[in-house]
């Protein structure tokens, strides 16, 4: 999850604010939703965080690092060389953010 991780914040505060603002958590459990709700503010702040460090000029930066997963080799000439390398993990967190929308999908639909 290196440089990925604020979406996992994202996703937390989206789904706290979903159970604690929406009226699924019955009235009784009213310290439940303030917790919940708390958390879900907090997380969101934690999410701008981190995506603020990895973004330091902003949200509209739009530069890419076309070196950010890259290794550099040397061939048999010795010149220097960009070896592309997949990062690990990377096709986990696209499974799991893809399970994750289409849970919130069909979630927020049996709500209402």
């Amino acid at each position: 999850m290196t440089g990925n991780g604020s979406i996992v914040w994202l996703m937390l505060s989206v789904l706290q604010a979903i159970l604690a603002f929406t009226g699924v958590i019955p009235p009784e459990m009213a310290i439940l939703q303030t917790i919940l709700g708390g958390n879900s503010i907090a997380f969101f702040f934690v999410f701008l965080y981190f995506m603020l460090k990895r973004k330091p000029d902003g949200f509209l930066d739009s530069d890419y690092s076309k070196s950010e997963r890259t290794m550099r080799g040397v061939d048999e000439m010795g010149n220097t060389i960009d070896l592309p390398d997949k990062s690990e993990g990377s096709r986990w967190e696209r499974w799991a953010s893809i399970l994750w929308f289409i849970t919130l999908i069909f979630g927020t639909i049996s709500i209402f």
